[in-house]
């Protein structure tokens, strides 16, 4: 029986483990942007009056007066 200590991976899977968890940030709003994308694309109408909504109540809460 192998423990874990006694398991030796590939180089390249290490590296590749490793790569991955440098850029996890920008890979998420990437894919969160696409998204959105995608949406609007799909469906502009409800994706301006969302737009629009969200615009205004933070323009209506975020007034200077």
């Amino acid at each position: 029986m192998a423990t874990s200590h006694e398991v030796h991976y590939p180089s390249d899977m290490v590296r590749a483990s490793r790569a991955g968890t440098d850029n996890w940030v920008e890979t998420t709003i990437r894919s969160v942007a696409e998204s959105i994308e995608d949406y609007a694309r799909e469906k502009p109408l409800p994706f301006a009056a969302w737009a629009f909504g969200i615009g205004f109540v933070l323009g209506w809460k975020l007034k200077p007066w």
